[in-house]
């Protein structure tokens, strides 16, 4: 039986390896097509953009793994079918019960290694890629809004603070920053614009070329206007929270996400959408499970009764709407205030019940 098991998971993990090096391989002449012409204003060379995609193949990889897996045990358990390979390995002593518990391991084992793309792998090359990017449009991060980004502090439960920040540079000052305080009733209190700031430590921020103007709250008083070169600026607002705020929820690490839910909470923001990319970053690594109850199956189905090609073009079907639902209960219960873990769990709970009951039903009555 070791020698059986020891088999059937070198095929499958061999042939779901080779589906992600095609789906890798296509995905990348995809990326670098579109990369080549979104810079051909910039003047980008060819190496420049082949490294630069070639670091978002981490994350890549890691969105693309678990259908990969499934398709590549879907082409393995049907080709052993329709060799009647499966029923030797039946006879043998390979139960539907050892069956399932030999796909379930292989399954954590992909989700362990998707767990390590999506927490190490893939926000290192994001970062790294960030970085190469910034440092060719002249040191600047961009925060792909006109308005550039928008944060929310808050100083001692008091006063608001909405701050607005132009861009980040590579090495983490800040240019263009504007902090507008506000008091009860949302009422202006003061305005701070500074050039550039950088960080000290311990929460202080150091603004540079600062112009502050502090508004009165009685009418007919004069403004007060005062510049001045350096200001320490207290805030909650940290470079590890801004370097969160460059990548989308979905491509932040779990530790960063909490990070950065924890910041919000503290702020008196809605964090439903963040908590939602949160558990779906954490059950995203037991999709290859579900994969893998989805997939046995067809180990099941006789060689007769369709050919290997439809059956993996089954299950990539298959693999593409668990991704697509995914999304769509996401939205769906951001729309609808559904439970957070409910919204991003009920794709795996719907799969994995119709996965087990169609295998019971075939192993029992067919």
């Amino acid at each position: 039986m070791r020698t059986l098991r020891r088999y059937l998971s070198l095929q499958i993990a061999s042939a779901s390896g080779l589906v992600l090096l095609v789906f890798l391989g296509l995905l990348f002449f995809l990326d670098v097509i579109n990369e080549l012409s979104n810079t051909a204003e910039s003047g980008a060379s060819l190496a420049h953009t082949l490294l630069l995609v070639s670091l978002q193949l981490p994350n890549r990889a890691y969105e693309v793994l678990p259908i990969a897996a499934l398709t590549g045990t879907v082409y393995v358990l049907a080709s052993l079918a329709a060799s009647s390979e499966f029923t030797v390995m039946r006879m043998s002593g390979l139960s539907p019960r050892r069956a399932l518990t030999l796909l379930l391991g292989l399954g954590l084992a992909f989700s362990v290694l998707i767990f390590a793309l999506g927490e190490f792998v893939s926000p290192i090359a994001e970062r790294v890629a960030a970085t190469m990017q910034a440092r060719s449009q002249g040191g600047h991060f961009g925060t792909n809004l006109s308005s550039g980004l928008w944060l929310r502090n808050r100083q001692g439960g008091k006063d608001d603070q909405m701050i607005n920040i132009r861009s980040v540079t590579a090495s983490g000052e800040l240019r263009g920053v504007h902090v507008y305080v506000l008091g009860d009733g949302a009422q202006l209190l003061q305005t701070i614009h500074a050039a550039s700031a950088v960080y000290q430590s311990g929460g202080t921020w150091l603004l540079r070329q600062v112009t502050s103007v502090a508004i009165p709250t009685q009418p007919g008083k004069a403004l007060d206007v005062r510049h001045e070169a350096e200001l320490p600026w207290r805030t909650s607002v940290s470079p590890s929270v801004l370097d969160v705020l460059l990548l989308s929820p979905e491509r932040m690490s779990v530790v960063d996400l909490w990070r950065y839910i924890g910041h919000l909470r503290a702020n008196g923001q809605a964090v439903q959408r963040d908590e939602i990319a949160l558990w779906r970053k954490l059950l995203y690594p037991l999709s290859a499970v579900v994969m893998m109850m989805l997939a046995l199956p067809f180990a099941y189905l006789h060689g007769r009764s369709g050919q290997i090609s439809w059956k993996v073009f089954g299950g990539i079907m298959l693999g593409i709407s668990f991704i697509l639902l995914n999304t769509l209960t996401s939205r769906l219960g951001l729309l609808a205030s559904w439970p957070t873990w409910l919204a991003a769990a009920l794709p795996y709970m719907f799969y994995t019940g119709s996965a087990l009951v169609f295998f019971v039903w075939r192993v029992q009555f067919r």
